[in-house]
């Protein structure tokens, strides 16, 4: 928790605010105690959310229905102003960590937590669903942790986002792909039994440590809910049943909340959280009360102070040439939070495999702000349109693999001095190296901005570095997918040299492209997931029969300077996208411009047989 801003309110109707919880994509959340004593946590409503009439009306509706869900395992709906000029709603507080918090600090839960933790979202929604709602946006960012079992909480609401949305966004479902089910993904009429998909995903992701459905973008993972069956063989066997009931993609095969309840019954052993969450349980609720009773000064805080010098318990005093020298010892503060002691380090595989769209999600940039249909540019760069606190429109892109280059600045993250990458007005650009030679590293910019948009950049490298060190989110293409591939071993080197001369040598240019530079050519291969070139008007297509390369579709084009760029559909995706290999030969030499294409051509076969071999 942090104090409240100079623009908080200090009071929400009869409630009293006294610290900031943190920010979603319907407001900011703030800690408040109400008159007889307890603790609530008041929703805040964006002010371009509030703005809009037709957000109003359904906000009003869906917060007069979830004032109608009671239960143990509900956060409970206990005051609302929907009228108010900054509309609010206040819940029970509920002192614990979210589930994804939960497995992002402590892992995958043991069999104990599970049943617990199955139960409780069984009887949350025999609740929610006997108040005549659906609640749309079951996720574990909205699964918080209390001492006896979890608590659902935004019930309803995602219904009320949903009208701003249809109106500032054309195309954008609301809800998180990777927990939807097939008919919420599809745009279709939902039932109860959606709300029972998104607990058989949330359970994978709490038994597993991962979603079932990622993909390498939101698009890749909406395909892999609707049509894709998870692997749950790391379920645990007791609870495995169950699961595969709720992932059924046929609603009306799943099973109701009370069969949940009574699975769950029927597996023998002890229902808990493990010891960590427990602990972390504990602390929130001394925090809470800290901050309350200290009427919302942050508590037990020293002056900051960047390095404190004293001298030593014992002073060594060295009498040389009548000169007397005090050794001094310098005692920083120790380094607190989830990036304390952690280094930014990632493998050459980690940086391939990262779902960068991911990192722009809620749960690790939803406290700053909005994000609002992340799209996949490439399978290292990700972005979005992302609204801010106070409705500032801006475009968010985060790419990790990527090469990197600025300069430095005095700030470290996780071990690893910031980057100015900015490049033009208007935006701003934060990274960090993880990688020398070449420099490849996290990058994310901010563009489309009015104003100073550094700040944004920088909180953003933050909390996309703090996902990285503590849960890196990474995507699980097919074995033979042109992401996983290692560029400079994408085709062999006799290949090359024969089209590009003997002192030929790789040369990484990102995690997923590779150079060769020589006499008559520099050859350049990429190999990601992309839009799909062959559906561009700017690009030719054609049709390459000839070697390995099949009948699939592919484009070329060729620069005023003779270079020639071959692309090569090795597999659709989803929508516009695909699995592609483009292969760019550029003429160094008198003549080579004539067998350009023909190089491109030849050494995309060689990329394809790699490809097949693995």
């Amino acid at each position: 928790m942090k104090p409240l801003g100079r623009h908080d309110p200090r009071t929400a109707g009869r409630h009293q605010l006294i610290a900031v919880i943190g920010q979603g994509a319907m407001g900011r959340v703030l800690l408040g105690r109400s008159p007889d004593g307890r603790l609530v946590a008041v929703k805040m409503i964006h002010r371009h959310l509030a703005k809009n009439p037709e957000f109003r009306a359904r906000f009003r509706l869906e917060v007069q229905a979830s004032q109608r869900v009671t239960g143990a395992y509900t956060a409970a709906v206990m005051d609302a102003d929907p009228d108010a000029q900054e509309p609010w709603l206040a819940s029970v507080f509920v002192p614990g960590p979210s589930l994804r918090e939960a497995i992002d600090q402590h892992g995958p839960m043991p069999l104990g937590g599970l049943r617990l933790l199955t139960a409780g979202l069984g009887s949350a929604l025999l609740e929610i669903h006997r108040a005549g709602m659906i609640h749309r946006d079951l996720k574990p960012s909205n699964v918080l942790l209390a001492e006896d079992g979890p608590r659902v909480i935004d019930f309803g609401i995602a219904r009320a986002l949903e009208a701003d949305l249809q109106i500032t966004s054309t195309g954008t479902l609301v809800g998180s792909p990777a927990f939807m089910s097939p008919e919420q993904a599809s745009g279709h009429e939902l039932s109860t039994a959606s709300d029972v998909f998104s607990v058989g995903a949330m359970l994978v992701m709490a038994a597993t440590g991962e979603s079932p459905f990622l993909g390498a973008s939101a698009p890749q993972t909406l395909y892999n809910v609707v049509h894709n069956h998870p692997d749950t063989s790391r379920v645990p066997a007791p609870l495995r049943p169950i699961v595969d009931a709720c992932l059924d993609k046929n609603p009306a095969r799943r099973p109701e909340p009370r069969q949940l309840i009574d699975a769950v019954g029927a597996i023998t052993g002890r229902s808990g959280w493990p010891a960590g969450v427990r602990q972390q349980i504990t602390r929130d609720r001394a925090d809470a009360e800290r901050w309350v009773d200290s009427g919302g000064v942050l508590p037990d805080a020293p002056p900051r102070r960047t390095a404190r010098w004293v001298a030593a318990a014992a002073v060594l005093v060295l009498l040389l040439a009548g000169t007397v020298t005090a050794v001094l010892v310098s005692h920083n503060p120790p380094p607190t939070g989830p990036l304390a002691n952690r280094t930014l380090e990632l493998t050459d595989e980690q940086l391939r495999l990262t779902d960068t769209c991911a990192l722009v999600g809620n749960d690790v940039v939803g406290k700053l702000g909005q994000p609002v249909k992340p799209e996949l540019a490439d399978s290292s760069i990700c972005g979005t349109k992302f609204i801010e606190q106070g409705g500032r429109q801006t475009q968010l892109t985060v790419g990790v693999g990527i090469s990197v280059a600025g300069k430095q600045l005095s700030e470290q993250v996780a071990g690893k001095s910031m980057m100015d990458t900015t490049v033009a007005a208007g935006s701003c650009g934060r990274a960090v190296a993880v990688r020398d030679r070449p420099q490849l590293g996290v990058e994310v910019k901010v563009s489309a901005a009015e104003g100073d948009s550094c700040k944004l950049a920088t909180d953003a490298l933050k909390a996309v570095v703090t996902r990285l060190v503590t849960s890196p989110p990474s995507v699980n293409p097919l074995k033979q997918s042109v992401v996983r591939m290692i560029p400079c071993e994408s085709v062999d080197q006799a290949v090359v040299v024969a089209y590009v001369g003997p002192e030929a040598r790789p040369a990484p240019v990102d995690a997923h492209t590779c150079t060769w530079a020589g006499s008559p050519f520099t050859i350049t291969v990429h190999t990601a997931e992309g839009k799909r070139v062959d559906l561009d008007q700017k690009y030719t297509r054609l049709l390459l029969k000839a070697g390995k390369l099949g009948d699939l579709p592919s484009a070329r084009r060729i620069d005023p300077d003779g270079t020639c760029a071959t692309y090569h559909l090795v597999r659709p995706t989803i929508e516009d996208r695909g699995d592609q290999i483009a292969v760019t030969a550029q003429p160094n030499g008198a003549g080579a411009t004539e067998t350009a294409c023909a190089t491109t051509e030849s050494i995309l076969d060689g990329v394809v047989a790699r490809l097949r071999s693995l």
